[in-house]
């Protein structure tokens, strides 16, 4: 074989070389793309679910704050109603006394 047959061989050889690696490259192209696309669906699943988890916290939060307010509520109104009944005591005791003389 001619050194010139040989290069003419040696360059076909290269060619198929390089064609094969893009394909390669082609195909390792589209593997990545559809696992950054999976990735990127995976992503907004887990945003949904964290939002949807958030959503529910501060929904809790806010009922929380909502029974705080009305147990509070609550104790006040048992307060007043404790002072009123005390102060019916009193008055009830002044009118037996008035009532004696």
């Amino acid at each position: 074989m001619s050194k010139n047959e040989q290069n003419k061989q040696l360059v076909e050889n290269l060619e198929n070389s390089l064609d094969e690696n893009e394909i390669n490259l082609e195909k390792q192209l589209q593997i990545l793309q559809k696992e950054n696309t999976e990735l990127i669906d995976l992503i907004k699943t887990l945003q949904s679910q964290l939002d949807a988890r958030s959503s529910v916290y501060q929904e809790k939060k806010d009922i929380e704050a909502v029974l705080k307010s009305e147990r509070k509520a609550k104790e006040q109104a048992e307060k007043a109603r404790r002072q009123l009944e005390s102060r019916m005591e009193e008055l009830l005791a002044k009118k037996s006394k008035f009532m004696c003389f």
